[in-house]
């Protein structure tokens, strides 16, 4: 049971940090080893993006977990003083559009996945099929629909739900 609890509050920012890590590791060897060594390894740009799009995509996942996601607030902050039942209606609305948005791109990239998976194209540097740098699209709107979800199951069953705007 804690190793789901666990999962559940870290695993995406457990990945995210390993990969940016690996990403500067990455980066810092082959900045020493162009300019000090003069010798310099095709592969580690192209690894570096690849890392680079897949802590971006769950990046998203870990923005929807926090409720962090880009939101248009304007509209909500001026119903919210006269009409707080239409912003709590307005904000299940949201999250069921996102949700559907999520789905429908979830469901376009495993027909693009089985197309590269047809015609395989192996990357330059790497060698590897670019299949599984696409991969994460799929993986990432699939977390995405369940954090997005999970956070408004959660409003509706403690009865929070309310859209927030942060003072900044």
């Amino acid at each position: 049971m804690k190793v789901l609890r666990w999962l559940d509050e870290w695993a995406e920012e457990f990945c995210v940090s390993v990969m940016l890590s690996l990403l500067i590791i990455f980066l810092g060897t082959e900045v020493f080893s162009r300019f000090l060594l003069g010798k310099s390894f095709s592969w580690v740009e192209e690894l570096c993006r690849y890392l680079f799009v897949w802590a971006s995509y769950l990046g998203v996942a870990i923005a929807v977990k926090h409720k962090e996601q880009l939101r248009i607030l304007m509209l909500m902050d001026l119903l919210k003083i006269r009409f707080p039942k239409l912003v709590r209606v307005l904000y299940v609305i949201s999250e069921l559009v996102f949700t559907v948005f999520c789905l429908l791109v979830f469901y376009y990239s495993i027909g693009m996945l089985e197309n590269m998976m047809r015609f395989k194209q192996v990357s330059a540097a790497l060698e590897i099929d670019v299949m599984y740098a696409y991969l994460i699209i799929p993986i990432s709107m699939a977390l995405t629909v369940f954090r997005t979800l999970q956070g408004l199951l959660r409003d509706i069953r403690n009865n929070t739900l309310r859209f927030e705007t942060r003072e900044d």
